[in-house]
């Protein structure tokens, strides 16, 4: 094996290594067809250093809704109602999927992840499934937040939208295509403006609920019970209120993100056993800060009944008008931040779609390397980038300018609705893959203590997990309960509230119909190929790190000192 360059690209294919001969490249299934030429195709690099994945791992997935999207079940369900949900999602599912992830992935961190993992470990056709699900939920989000980036600065022009969206989709492409360091820099400094920005609103929140503001009220929690703390959904009575409160809950399904993209950036980390690990350990701080944080002094600076609030969402302004955020500012006496907190709302819409768009280029990667798509969308160019993948991506995001025209916005909206419950058809996967993996390691000999390189908290394993699992099903299961009321019921709200879970279904059984796949054994799960090679190019990638000079000068010094405590 040739030595490491600081590119820490190896002989061999660092994913495709052979359980049994580390030059075959390729897992010893007939029913998974993985090779493939390096040399002819290339392949991703690791460039994802532990500062990059510390700030994404917080900030990465967080966008307009939390800034904006927040007020539509704040005034259907209530302030307590809103709160209750989002931090039941958070440390119910999002939390301890996120440490199964990191779990799984700290192990085995190949390329596709949870892709590959649910081929290899569970059944080729299950991998199939998921991967096409998930590729046309990541390219549908792509458009979802390309098109939110261009109506967050319809709050300053009139201009016409279609010139934001080319804007969008140009510059996503455009850092895309310059590997995944640039990748890694962009959201680096996106997630370290939206953590700013949370942070500023909180401290904002809590000094002016003290009687730290213009008007000299002290206001403390009494926005929260204005508009009720918990508010009827549907019928009246408990019933409605629990309703409304389940109702935020599939809300923060679809918002809060994380665990996927943690997968997906897998096979691109530098000193993946160090860094996936610590972003397990900290995806705490993203419930604490975004969704125990935030949504507590929002609720604290805007009430559910607010007449700004109600006015902003019936005549549909977008941006900072409609932020509950700004108009709880604004109630107190102070004006003059409305372009401010829109400009870091711009950049978190252009951040997620930036997420999604390299997601479902990975998801389009790793689906070549399975065989799932043409192998020429394993092309990658010498920084590593999967250009056929980020083409493909970006031309499907075009589907974003359907949205200008009234005639064509309702076909976008189709699109769009049919991806929603896409991602948690993922989660259900992935939940599949760590159970499966767990029984693997037991049937195939490892010791879980010795043999793994994170192990989450005692707490976590297992009952959490069966807790999340199950609560992911209900959700993914009763996602579409409102169409089952008297008025509310149509073919199309049906059909864009369970196409994803069906559309699944059909994937899964189509794939092992014609491929003939069979559901992997304990015994049989390959939880090792690949990683015999990836143990040598980390190691080899430690010694060339601890060979590097430091440099001494105080100001290296104190930046080092300053990193080491904000990233280690």
């Amino acid at each position: 094996m040739n030595k490491l360059s600081k590119d820490f690209g190896t002989t061999v294919d660092v994913e495709k290594v052979g359980s049994v001969d580390m030059l075959n490249n390729t897992t010893n299934f007939d029913d998974f067809n993985d090779k493939i030429d390096k040399e002819k195709y290339g392949e991703t690099k690791r460039k994802l250093s532990l500062r990059h994945v510390a700030l994404m791992i917080i900030g990465q997935s967080i966008g307009t809704g939390l800034f904006i999207g927040l007020s539509s079940p704040l005034m259907t369900s209530g302030s307590l109602s809103l709160f209750i949900g989002f931090l039941f999602w958070a440390c119910l599912v999002v939390w301890p999927l996120m440490q199964c992830v990191a779990e799984m992935c700290s192990f085995l961190p190949i390329k596709g992840s949870f892709l590959h993992y649910s081929a290899r470990w569970i059944d080729p056709a299950m991998g199939f499934a998921c991967t096409m699900i998930y590729l046309y939920t990541t390219l549908m989000f792509v458009c979802v937040e390309v098109v939110a980036f261009a109506s967050v600065i319809g709050f300053w022009t009139d201009a016409n939208p279609g010139i934001f969206i080319a804007v969008g989709i140009l510059s996503i492409l455009f850092f895309n295509v310059f590997g995944v360091n640039w990748y890694g820099e962009i959201e680096f400094v996106s997630s370290m403006l939206k953590v700013l920005l949370i942070v500023g609103l909180m401290l904002f929140g809590l000094i002016s609920m003290c009687g730290g503001n213009p008007k000299k009220d002290s206001y403390g929690f009494q926005h929260w019970s204005e508009g009720g703390l918990f508010k009827s959904y549907l019928v009246s009575g408990s019933t409605g209120k629990f309703l409304g409160w389940w109702n935020v809950l599939i809300y923060a399904a679809f918002a809060c993100g994380g665990p996927d993209i943690l997968g997906m950036i897998a096979g691109e980390v530098s000193q993946p056993r160090k860094v996936i690990p610590m972003a397990g350990r900290r995806a705490y701080i993203r419930i604490y800060l975004f969704y125990f944080g935030g949504i507590f002094f929002m609720n604290s600076l805007c009430a559910s009944n607010d007449p700004a609030l109600v006015a902003a969402s019936a005549t549909g302004k977008v941006g900072a008008a409609a932020s509950p955020w700004v108009i709880g500012v604004k109630n107190v006496g102070v004006t003059g931040l409305d372009s401010l907190v829109n400009a870091v709302i711009m950049s978190a819409a252009w951040s997620c779609g930036n997420g999604f768009c390299y997601a479902a280029t990975r998801c389009a990667y790793s689906a070549s390397l399975a065989g799932y798509l043409p192998r020429f969308f394993s092309k990658c160019l010498k920084n590593g980038a999967p250009i056929y993948c980020v083409i493909g991506s970006l031309l499907v995001a075009c589907l974003s300018f359907l949205s200008i025209s009234s005639s064509t916005a309702q076909v976008f909206e189709w699109f769009i609705n049919l991806a929603t419950t896409g991602l948690l058809c993922t989660y259900f996967v992935i939940w599949l893959c760590y159970f499966k993996f767990r029984r693997a390691l037991d049937a195939q000999g490892f010791d879980y203590k010795k043999d793994t390189y994170y192990q989450p908290p005692f707490f976590c394993q297992p009952y959490m997990s069966y807790f999340g699992f199950f609560l992911t099903i209900l959700v993914l299961f009763f996602n579409g309960f409102w169409i089952f009321f008297p008025g509310q019921f149509s073919v199309s709200n049906l059909f864009t509230s369970y196409f994803a879970p069906a559309f699944f279904i059909v994937l899964y059984f189509a794939w092992k119909f014609i491929k003939k796949t069979h559901i992997r054994k304990d015994s049989e799960a390959d939880i090792t190929t690949g990683k015999e090679a990836i143990d040598l190019e980390e190691e080899e990638e430690n010694e060339w790190i601890a060979s590097q000079p430091k440099k001494t000068g105080f100001i290296y010094r104190a930046y080092d000192k300053f990193s080491d405590i904000c990233f280690n």
